[in-house]
């Protein structure tokens, strides 16, 4: 874990000009309300949690009766688990899916309409408060989420009061790294792909582009907290399969083929082969009388938390 302080250096590295733009951000789970369930019970453990716990970390008090900001809350966390810390607090909640919104309801239980006040609502353009009207604004994954992110974190800013701190969750460049990696060599000679590639790496932003979102939305007291974390499959049909990858990154990997189905199958299959070797160990037990053991394959997630004050 590393705390990265201050505002210096906004630069980033761009795409190569002849490159594409990079696939849109795919939020799949929002747009098919079939999936909120699936989104809470598979996806949320193993990414959205960890995040909130991140979050959760950086506000050890409130003062009583703080009126909570949760933007793009999904179904509930971490805003609501807020609540259970400071019960003294109100939670306002917002996320542009209705199903997501409902799963968050029940969540909440007899504190809705009490201490609990949720809404379908788009955070983009434009978030739906008045200025300066939060005692704590926070977005987990948000930004992640958003096809602006930096202005997200300006309204933010807008609507948290003079002092109050605004937090949220965005993993880093260099999540899934060790995919990529192979991915990489599977596209050797592919050159339009590698170009495609090369601007989705750049598309997910680094520490320098985040402070820049932070300087732009003229945030003050500025930390950038990077808790890195693995997540584990047990090969490759368990990665291309597991709900997080197949309705987040996985869109977005088979986008780098745009229309050459073929081409994308056989990168594939070759990536399953070399992670499924790459997941078998080749030690032959004693007297050859069990399978050979398997490892899983880790892919690191570059979790960081921006944690910032509104200017008195």
């Amino acid at each position: 874990m590393s705390t990265i302080s201050g505002m210096s250096g906004t630069s980033s590295a761009m795409p190569r000009p002849q490159a594409p733009p990079p696939p849109p951000q795919q939020n799949k789970f929002r747009r098919d309300p079939r999936l909120a369930a699936v989104y809470d019970r598979d996806i949320s453990p193993v990414w959205t949690q960890p995040f909130g716990k991140l979050l959760l970390g950086q506000v050890a008090t409130l003062p009583r009766k703080t009126t909570i900001l949760d933007v793009m809350c999904h179904t509930g966390d971490p805003g609501l688990e807020l609540l259970r810390r400071f019960p003294d607090s109100r939670l306002v909640a917002i996320d542009p899916s209705a199903a997501m919104i409902d799963v968050a309801r029940q969540k909440a239980g007899p504190l809705l309409s009490r201490r609990v006040f949720l809404r379908t609502e788009a955070g983009e353009p434009k978030l739906p408060f008045d200025e300066a009207a939060f005692d704590l604004v926070v977005s987990n994954l948000g930004l992640h989420e958003s096809a602006q992110p930096h202005l997200l974190l300006r309204e933010l800013a807008r609507v948290a009061k003079p002092g109050a701190q605004i937090i949220t969750t965005v993993p880093l460049r260099g999540t899934f790294a060790e995919f990529y990696s192979l991915l990489e060599t599977e596209l050797q000679g592919r050159e339009l792909e590698q170009q495609r590639l090369s601007s989705h790496l750049q598309s997910w932003p680094d520490v320098d582009v985040v402070r820049g979102w932070a300087k732009a939305a003229g945030l003050a007291e500025v930390e950038l907290l990077i808790s890195p974390f693995s997540l584990l499959f047990a090969g490759a049909v368990d990665l291309y399969y597991a709900p997080l990858i197949e309705f987040g990154p996985l869109l977005a990997w088979k986008s780098l083929f745009d229309r050459d189905p073929a081409g994308m199958q056989a990168v594939f299959v070759s990536l399953r082969d070399r992670i499924e070797q790459r997941c078998t160990q080749h030690e032959t037990p004693p007297l050859g009388l069990r399978p050979p053991l398997r490892k899983p394959l880790a892919l690191t997630v570059r979790a960081a938390c921006l944690r910032a004050r509104r200017p008195l």
